[in-house]
C-alpha cells in the first residue's frame, strides 16, 4: 500500500487507528514510529552508521564496523566521568552512546505517536521546505518475521559452541554479537544481517521521556527499507507535508509536546523557546 498523508494531527491519529484495525493489533500492544525528512528517501530506514557521505561514497560495512568499534570504546574510556551514575551493562553504555550524538548500527523508534509527529516537525524552519515522513511500524509483527529467519538460529548455535569453550558465559545472551566489538572481533560470533528488536532500560531522563524502543541493525544497511517495500509489509509509510508542518507544531504544542517535554533538560527548555521566539518574529 503507498504512503498515507496527514495535514492536520487528527488525521494522522485517525491513520493510525485505521493501520491499527488492518494489522489487526490487540489493544494492549504497542505500534512503533518513526520521523524522518521527506528529503532523505535514499538513505530512509538507515541508521546514521550506515548513511553514505553528502558525497554518496560510503566505506564497506565492515570498515564502518572497525570505526564504530573505536567509538564504542573511546565512549567507555571517556564517558564515565561525567555520568553522575554508573552503569554495568555493556548494552546501557551502547544505547547512550547513541542517544548522545555518536554514529552507531541503532535506529531510534519510539511508541509514542506524538512524540514521533513532534520529531517530524521540530527542526522545521518557517516555511519548511521539505515535509517529514512518519514510518508506523508493527513490531510483533516483524519480530515473527525474523524469529522464522535461519539467521538468529545460526548465531544461537555459534554463541552455544563460545559456551562450552568458556562456562562463564551466559547461554542466553547470544544477542551480545550485536553489540560492538566483543565476540564479534574474535569472529566466533558473526554478526547477523538482520536487525534486532530490543527494549532499552530508561537509563537517562531523555530516553524515558522519549519512549525509545530501538532496533540494532546487522550487516545489511538497507534490511528494514527493502522488507518496508514487500507485500503485505506491517511498515507504513505517513506523509506530513510542509505546508502542514506549521499548523502540526501548533497542535502538538496546545496537546503539550513541546521540546522540553521530550528533551526534559535546560537546553530542551531553550530550543522550546527559541522555537517560540522564530514564530512570532
Amino acid at each position: 500500500m503507498g504512503p498515507e498523508t496527514a495535514r492536520t494531527l487528527e488525521q494522522y491519529l485517525t491513520v493510525i487507528r485505521r493501520l491499527r484495525r488492518r494489522w489487526k493489533l490487540r489493544k494492549h500492544r504497542e505500534l512503533w514510529f518513526r520521523a524522518e525528512d521527506a528529503g532523505h528517501r535514499q538513505t530512509r530506514l538507515r541508521p546514521r552508521l550506515y548513511r553514505p557521505r553528502r558525497s554518496g561514497t560510503t566505506k564497506s560495512v565492515g570498515r564502518l564496523l572497525d570505526i564504530e568499534n573505536d567509538l564504542y570504546e573511546e565512549f567507555l574510556r571517556c564517558a564515565a566521568q561525567l555520568l553522575d551514575t554508573k552503569l554495568d551493562d555493556d548494552w546501557d553504555w551502547y544505547f547512550l552512546m547513541q542517544h548522545h550524538g555518536v554514529p552507531t548500527r541503532l535506529l531510534d523508534w519510539t511508541d509514542g505517536a506524538l512524540i514521533a509527529l513532534h520529531f517530524a516537525v521540530r527542526d522545521k524552519p518557517a516555511p519548511a521546505k521539505t515535509g517529514s515522513i512518519i514510518y508506523v511500524l508493527d513490531p510483533y509483527w516483524l519480530l515473527r518475521y525474523l524469529e522464522a529467519l535461519p539467521d538468529y538460529d545460526e548465531a544461537e548455535k555459534k554463541w552455544e559452541e563460545v559456551c562450552l569453550k568458556d562456562p562463564t558465559q551466559d547461554r542466553d545472551e547470544w544477542d551480545r554479537a550485536y553489540l560492538p566489538g566483543g565476540e564479534k572481533d574474535q569472529k566466533e560470533v558473526p554478526l547477523p544481517g538482520p536487525p534486532l528488536l530490543w527494549d532499552s532500560p530508561h537509563v537517562t531522563r531523555r530516553i524515558a521521556a522519549q519512549r525509545s524502543r530501538f532496533m540494532i541493525f546487522g550487516t545489511d544497511p538497507s534490511w528494514v527499507a527493502k522488507i518496508a517495500d514487500k507485500r503485505g509489509s506491517h511498515i507504513q509509510a505517513v506523509t506530513i507535508p510542509a505546508g502542514s508542518i506549521q499548523r502540526i507544531r501548533r497542535e502538538l504544542r496546545d496537546a503539550g509536546v513541546t521540546e522540553s517535554v521530550v528533551f526534559p533538560d535546560l537546553d530542551g527548555l531553550g530550543r522550546e523557546l527559541r522555537q517560540v521566539w522564530e514564530d512570532r518574529r
